[in-house]
């Protein structure tokens, strides 16, 4: 019997290393820009299957998440993050979480969620 061989789905949105958690957050999303940039130098990506994830509707979301969610996290800004003290604390969001409150957030999450093979 042939063995089949499988390909790696990679999927990549070029917008996703535009985000900045903050000074003391480690995570670093440019990093996925370099790790992309390597990919490409060193031709990687013709082994790979490359996928482009769409931006994930709230519905779409909302499959996954409840309604109160969703509708935080398009809401909320560094700016007004203030007002949703409550929310934070309930979704576990904020200044002293892992999850911080960064500008694109919403827009973050819909560039992961649309990766999901709906």
């Amino acid at each position: 019997m042939a063995e089949v061989k499988r390909r790696v789905a990679y999927y990549y949105r070029g917008d996703v290393g535009n985000y900045y958690y903050g000074a003391g957050h480690p995570m670093k999303p440019v990093r996925m820009k370099l790790a992309h940039h390597l990919l490409l130098s060193y031709g990687l990506y013709r082994q790979l299957e490359v996928y482009r994830p769409h931006l994930a509707t709230a519905e779409e979301m909302k499959e996954f998440h409840s309604s109160d969610y969703i509708d935080f996290l398009s809401r909320i800004t560094p700016e007004n993050m203030h007002e949703f003290a409550a929310s934070m604390s309930k979704f576990g969001i904020g200044e002293f979480s892992d999850c911080p409150v960064f500008s694109g957030l919403y827009d973050y999450c819909r560039i992961h969620a649309g990766g999901i093979d709906w």
